[in-house]
């Protein structure tokens, strides 16, 4: 029994990732989401030794960055975006290979993960917006800030200190042991969570506000339908072309 919740988030692992080509950008969220909690699962149900799960993960991680990848090829049509894409794509993956190869964990940060957030950017945009009709300066801006300002801290923080989150914010925020439950956590520094909350509603309504005051005006309805998302075709460009 207590392999089930285990083998319930390998198998989500697998199965999710299968929904990024339909449903782009809840499906990779969902896929990162398993793949943040996955160990903290694995470490409360079957703990032991997990020196196993670094390969387990990067190769689940490529399993479905290469699906994400693949939608690309299929969504996004043959311009910046997609090339910007393909070679963040092909950058990890000769550090993950290298990784593999050596051991050195190093090597992640200097081949950070950018194509992840950059397509979850790109797919983003396409809810509402065309974001293909984006300057390609403002393309490669997205992708360079991804890359200096987001992932090169985390893959450092990940992979060179080998801090753990959950234990940081055990130890630092609520200044309880880091093998401590979270309800005890909470109880010891409630003042945490009110914090977290109100941040979360300020950055709620700032996000808010950007969208409907600060955005240009949508090109089509909401959708996180992949197909629905596509330009209209035009048949009359289609028709000159043939003839």
């Amino acid at each position: 029994m207590e392999l089930l919740i285990p083998l319930v988030v390998v198998g989500a692992r697998l199965i999710v990732p299968l929904f990024i080509g339909a449903y782009p950008l809840p499906a990779i969220l969902a896929a990162m989401v398993l793949d943040g909690i996955d160990q903290t699962v694995f470490a409360a149900t079957i703990g032991g030794d997990l020196s196993w799960y670094q390969t387990y993960d990067k190769a689940l991680d490529i399993y479905y960055l290469a699906i994400a990848y693949v939608s690309t090829i299929a969504n996004w049509g043959d311009g910046i975006a997609f090339a910007t894409g393909r070679f963040l794509w092909y950058y990890r993956l000769i550090g993950v290979a290298l990784f593999e190869s050596t051991g050195a964990r190093w090597i992640l940060f200097v081949f950070p993960n950018t194509f992840e957030y950059f397509f979850d950017v790109i797919e983003g945009i396409k809810v509402a917006w065309n974001p293909f009709r984006i300057a390609a300066r403002w393309i490669i801006g997205i992708a360079a800030f991804i890359w200096i300002f987001i992932k090169l801290p985390q893959e450092w923080w990940i992979h060179v200190a080998q801090l753990d989150a959950t234990d940081f914010i055990k130890e630092e925020l609520f200044g309880v042991p880091a093998d401590s439950s979270w309800t005890e956590a909470v109880a010891a520094n409630p003042m945490v969570v009110v914090v977290a909350a109100v941040a979360l509603a300020v950055l709620g309504l700032l996000g808010w506000w950007v969208v409907t005051r600060r955005l240009p005006p949508a090109d089509r309805p909401f959708t996180l339908d992949a197909d629905a998302q596509q330009p209209p075709v035009d048949k009359v460009a289609i028709k000159r072309r043939r003839d």
